[in-house]
């Protein structure tokens, strides 16, 4: 009776696999949708990222068998063409899956298509109101993921420790100028960081919104400095004009440090793009990697892979979210094969094993990726974070935490000397001369002679 069960079981269990692998054998090949905005470095990165990582999986002989093919929409950073992009992926090139995004505006329209279309969706873009759709109304959005970055409320989070780290390495910040994308995306920072720094006795002496393309910096540094801030804080991505500011910054020397999320200053060539003048500049490595400090071993092969392939190194951290979000997929797949789904491709299937991928079960690709219930990215410092990192000569260096820095903080040579000013103009009050100190010194040290003479005089 037990073997006859046992024999039962088996046949169940091959029959579920023969079924997997039938429907598997109707399909012809995996299409991978990558979507973003075609003309800037995020969206460049995005595509070949996803290309790379397809002609890698094709080389071992593609997902179940299936050869992988990459299609890609443009969303010229408008809803408009974002949703009807996402729509001709899933509905006319028949994506499986479809990876990208980049602006949490567009995103939030192209959710609504992604809903519609029931695709799943490993996506770029870090409003918190993403991943509160998925909670609110888990049955229709809960096809979306988010897999490049954190969100707006752990951007906040990096930004305070970063402010902490500097004053616990020779800075004193008390005084910040905040400058910042006009979008959507910024106001949820700035939700979260405006209470932060409050705890902190820090001020912010103003918040200042620029539009994409903006150049003006000049005056808006000189204008920190005559409102005596500390820190030049830019929050930027949408602008994409953070080595504009890094230039003026650098060929000005205010007495103030430039820190903050600048997403230009993640790029590899950043340096370069500004002649140097970005060297010091402190920022905040969205996507938890960085060229010069890959986080794991995939990493590391993938950024040597990418400048073999294109001749440089990633254009944007967007590259590291687009690669991981093809193997995800292939290993959430093949994982529903293995555990007999009739159909692996099924996108509910699909998202029931990307869910595994929880804090408790990560999965280590060129970062390690682990999703919460609402479909966010885990952040921390064992999963993906925005590191504090800083430009140093030419290098991008990682300097905060300790436990994946490579580096160590400098102070701008210009602003050590506003240091050390300001400490040699502050004499402790223990050393300032009092006006007769000198005479009653002596008098009293004559005093104190006198009587040990008499002292001496009695005990002989």
């Amino acid at each position: 009776m037990l073997a006859m069960r046992k024999l039962w079981l088996a046949m169940i269990v091959i029959l579920m696999l023969s079924l997997s692998i039938q429907t598997a054998m109707a399909k012809d090949k995996v299409v991978i949708g990558v979507i973003g905005p075609m003309s800037l470095p995020e969206g460049q990165a995005e595509k070949n990222a996803a290309m790379l990582s397809a002609e890698e999986i094709n080389k071992e002989g593609g997902i179940l068998g299936l050869p992988v093919e990459v299609v890609v929409g443009d969303t010229k950073l408008n809803p408009d063409s974002a949703t009807a992009e996402f729509r001709r992926l899933a509905t006319v090139e028949n994506a499986d899956v479809i990876t990208g995004g980049f602006s949490s505006g567009v995103m939030a329209a192209m959710m609504e298509t992604m809903a519609e279309t029931k695709t799943v969706f490993l996506s770029d873009a870090s409003s918190p109101a993403h991943p509160a759709k998925v909670a609110e109304d888990y049955e229709k959005y809960k096809y979306w993921f988010r897999i490049s970055q954190n969100n707006g409320t752990t951007f906040a989070w990096d930004l305070a420790d970063m402010i902490d780290f500097l004053n616990a390495n020779g800075l004193k910040i008390k005084k910040v100028y905040v400058i910042r994308d006009e979008h959507i995306w910024t106001d949820a920072v700035m939700k979260d960081l405006k209470p932060l720094l409050e705890e902190r006795g820090i001020e912010i002496v103003k918040d200042v919104q620029v539009p994409k393309g903006y150049t003006e910096y000049e005056q808006l540094i000189d204008e920190a400095e005559s409102l005596n801030a500390d820190l030049i804080m830019p929050i930027l991505a949408i602008a994409g004009t953070g080595d504009v500011l890094a230039k003026q910054w650098g060929t000005l020397k205010p007495k103030i440090m430039l820190a903050g999320h600048d997403l230009a200053a993640i790029d590899a060539e950043f340096f370069d793009k500004t002649d140097g003048l970005a060297n010091y500049e402190v920022f905040i490595a969205d996507g938890g990697a960085l060229v010069t400090a890959p986080p794991t071993e995939m990493c590391k092969k993938f950024i040597e892979a990418y400048k073999q392939k294109y001749g440089h190194y990633p254009e944007s951290h967007q590259a590291y979210g687009a690669y991981d979000a093809v193997y995800i997929y292939k290993k959430a797949v093949e994982e529903a094969s293995k555990a007999g789904e009739q159909n692996p491709f099924d996108p509910d299937v699909v998202v029931k094993y990307l869910e595994k991928y929880n804090p408790e079960n990560p999965i280590k690709l060129t970062r390690t990726i682990a999703f919460h219930k609402n479909h966010a990215l885990a952040w921390g410092d064992n999963y993906v974070r925005n590191w504090v990192s800083q430009w140093q000569d030419g290098k991008q260096y990682i300097i905060s935490p300790k436990t994946v820095a490579n580096g160590e903080f400098k102070i701008p040579p210009w602003l050590a000397q506003k240091e050390q000013e300001e400490k040699e103009q502050k004499t402790p009050e223990t050393t300032k001369a009092t006006p007769g100190f000198g005479i009653l010194t002596a008098v009293a040290g004559l005093s104190v002679a006198l009587s040990l003479a008499v002292l001496r005089r009695k005990t002989k």
